[in-house]
């Protein structure tokens, strides 16, 4: 496993739990001081694809497009309208993860700010913050097991408050993504 201070994962304990909500809400208030690079990382398993989407005509399994329509529903557009400098969307089998996330990773300058929506990037790359969002139901998916126990954060998602703990998250380019208690 390889470590990135620069990266910062949020993952989820399901589908529609907040985990893009969480996100754009980040990179709005960071990407305020600094640039914010962000990608979605979603694994293929076999019988998944169609809870995944399509961003492209010809896409294979081992994918990465960057986003650039601003005007499309789908998550990497609200990222990029929440103020990435750049989004992507890398979209694979487990095993394609780390190859896709290093492509990624060149396209970008040095230190620079990276938030990712994924719950599979945290089984090959070792983030500095690994954030969950997890429903008010308290309902874990089996694949979330893991990441859950791995976090550094446990976001409660109710619809409503906004997140609070986002205002003890802050990015450095010297010291990467930090989280002070509050």
């Amino acid at each position: 496993m390889i470590t990135n201070d620069q990266l910062l994962i949020v993952g989820g304990t399901g589908r529609d739990v907040g985990k893009t909500e969480f996100v754009c809400r980040l990179i709005e208030r960071i990407s305020a001081q600094r640039p914010v690079y962000a990608i979605k990382v979603s694994s293929i398993f076999p019988g998944e694809e169609l809870y995944h989407g399509t961003h492209s005509e010809d896409e294979s399994y081992l994918h990465l497009f960057e986003e650039t329509n601003r005007e499309s529903e789908k998550d990497t557009s609200r990222m990029l309208n929440a103020g990435a400098a750049r989004v992507f969307y890398l979209r694979t089998d487990g095993p394609g993860i780390l190859a896709g996330f290093n492509e990624f990773i060149k396209k970008l300058p040095a230190n620079s700010a990276v938030v990712c929506e994924s719950n599979s990037l945290g089984q090959y790359v070792k983030p500095a913050l690994s954030i969950m969002v997890q429903s008010k139901d308290g309902q874990v998916k089996p694949r979330a097991i893991d990441q859950l126990r791995r976090a550094d954060l446990v976001v409660v998602s109710d619809g409503f408050s906004g997140f609070p703990e986002l205002a003890s998250i802050s990015f450095s380019e010297r010291d990467g993504w930090k989280r002070r208690t509050i």
